[in-house]
């Protein structure tokens, strides 16, 4: 096959995965107006966008959210606050505004999964076709598509599968000790400033990977050395690179203390595996009574692999042990440390439970392994069409493509407010006061609008995730931040905004009416702005 022609292929396949992601992610929405998005996450993301060049330019440690949470800030590196994407977005940033910065990435982002897992099975078939199916197996997964829209720092997954091409070419001898010491520090140390919990989790996947083929592939263990002698000489290269990340965790404060439950609660059911939910477009409402009892959330459901994609992974991996054994140690893994079964917790000990009780390791989601199982798939679904690539295996490929389709990921409208524009709550209330804005909670608005200001204010509250300890201690504000009932929930937050040095409190339409009412009964200066009330906390 001719050169021009190849790339020319390359081009329509690249193509064709563009138009997934227009009928799946944008779907034709005005981005000067709509948020690809549908939760808390998408604001936190964007404020992270927002937060990086604000701090930089304004000499502040970015490590170090002192606009956020306070008076004691907060410690950012514990909240995946993506330091990679949001300085290499930076230009984007400030050309467009952060909302059309994140819409702009959260459309990039499945295109560029799709295109390094298109490289890397290429690679192994060079065949396009199939190379193209397993680009789509890995970018439009369950996985993928759960966190599509909402977390950019589990969305962004491309350099996974080609560290994973680096790892195979040199196995293979293709790449020399020096090149590929150097990319992987470099691609390692990237995925560390994008996620923390998916490096760490890497390094476990490549130590069952290497220490799997250590056992089953004998005949190969000269290369296995190599490779293991190879990974010896990243560490160092990549600990300098990663130590501007691992100084602030180690020497800051741990902010985000994580419910200890979160690990068993957010794991994959094996009914999941071949059970979709409302993530998937074909029978994701149809299972959805089914599916609605699995733990975790939505956006944690990621198992899902449908009986075509099943059906060729059992025929396929058949007679692999390596391959077989590699794919089932993940998916056993995300099971989590105790097995739940069509959404009951059984209480069966797994696997995982042995990496549950490690520090650090053991708050990572076992749910979000699947990402890994991923990495896998995608080679073995690009060789197994371009084994015997034929009608039927093409036909094949289809139902597989046709049972994993995504439902149309979430957007909404941008929650853009006026007395939220450059300089306008400053003109109203002036500069460098502390600010509460109501509702609190999971799905507060606070972090968007903050960003939206250019971050002309400071927040006492606001959405990065979960909340950290110091609001955990304070048992009301905690119960309301959840969004449960809290008996004179008024006096509660009056109490809060004195203990935090807030200035005024702003009270949005979400705002219940009953503690809008207690708020006013306090006496504390009222006055309607821009739709909105705002209450003045007298000093003490």
């Amino acid at each position: 096959m001719k050169v021009p022609a190849l790339w020319g292929r390359h081009v329509a396949a690249a193509g064709a995965y563009a138009l997934i992601v227009a009928l799946v992610v944008w779907h034709g929405v005005d981005l000067g107006r709509i948020l690809l998005g549908g939760d808390g996450d998408t604001t936190a993301f964007i404020w992270y966008l927002g937060w990086w060049p604000y701090a930089l330019t304004h000499h502040l440690n970015p490590f170090f959210g002192t606009m956020i949470w306070a008076p004691q800030g907060l410690n950012l590196i514990w909240v995946n606050c993506i330091p990679v994407i949001a300085l290499l977005a930076w230009p984007l940033t400030w050309a467009v505004g952060v909302a059309v910065s994140y819409d702009l990435l959260t459309l990039a982002v499945p295109l560029l999964n799709a295109l390094a897992a298109y490289a890397f099975c290429f690679a192994l078939t060079r065949r396009v076709l199939p190379a193209w199916f397993g680009g789509f197996l890995f970018a439009f997964s369950s996985y993928a598509m759960a966190r599509q829209n909402d977390q950019l720092n589990l969305s962004l997954t491309a350099l996974l599968p080609l560290v994973a091409w680096l790892v195979w070419a040199r196995f293979e001898g293709r790449v020399g000790r020096a090149r590929a010491v150097g990319l992987a520090a470099v691609m390692m140390a990237l995925e560390a400033g994008i996620s923390l919990e998916i490096f760490a989790l890497s390094v476990v996947f490549a130590a069952y990977a290497w220490g799997l083929a250590w056992w089953r592939l004998r005949e190969r263990r000269a290369a296995l050395r190599r490779v293991f002698v190879d990974a010896l000489w990243v560490v160092p290269p990549l600990l300098v690179l990663v130590s501007p990340l691992l100084w602030p965790m180690v020497m800051g404060r741990n902010d985000m203390h994580l419910p200890a439950a979160w690990p068993d609660y957010f794991s994959t059911d094996p009914l999941n595996f071949i059970v979709p939910t409302a993530t998937t477009w074909l029978g994701g409402t149809l299972c959805a009574p089914l599916s609605h009892r699995f733990a975790g959330l939505v956006g944690e459901q990621a198992g899902y692999l449908g009986l075509p994609l099943v059906v060729l992974l059992w025929g396929y991996l058949r007679g692999r042990g390596y391959l077989a054994w590699l794919l089932g140690g993940v998916l056993v893994a995300s099971l989590g440390p105790h097995l739940w079964l069509g959404g009951v917790e059984t209480g069966l000990p797994m696997p995982w439970a042995l990496f549950h009780a490690l520090p650090l390791l053991g708050n990572a989601l076992p749910a979000r392994l699947m990402l890994f199982a991923g990495v896998v798939i995608a080679p073995v679904g690009a060789l197994w069409l371009a084994e015997a690539f034929g009608w039927r295996r093409l036909l094949g490929a289809g139902l597989v493509v046709l049972t994993l389709w995504p439902a149309p990921r979430p957007a909404v409208p941008r929650p853009d407010a006026p007395l939220f524009a450059p300089g306008r709550l400053v003109s109203v209330i002036g500069a460098g006061q502390s600010v509460l804005v109501l509702p609190v909670g999971f799905h507060s608005e606070a972090t968007y609008w903050q960003a939206q200001s250019g971050f002309g204010f400071k927040l006492t509250s606001a959405y990065l995730g979960f909340p950290p300890v110091a609001l955990q201690r304070d048992h009301a504000m905690m119960k309301a931040y959840l969004g449960l009932p809290v008996p004179n929930l008024a006096a509660q937050i009056e109490a809060y905004a004195r203990r935090t040095g807030t200035g005024y409190i702003i009270a949005t339409p979400q705002t219940p009416p009953d503690l809008l009412a207690g708020l006013g009964a306090s006496g504390w200066g009222e006055r309607d702005v821009d739709g909105m009330k705002l209450f003045q906390v007298p000093r003490p």
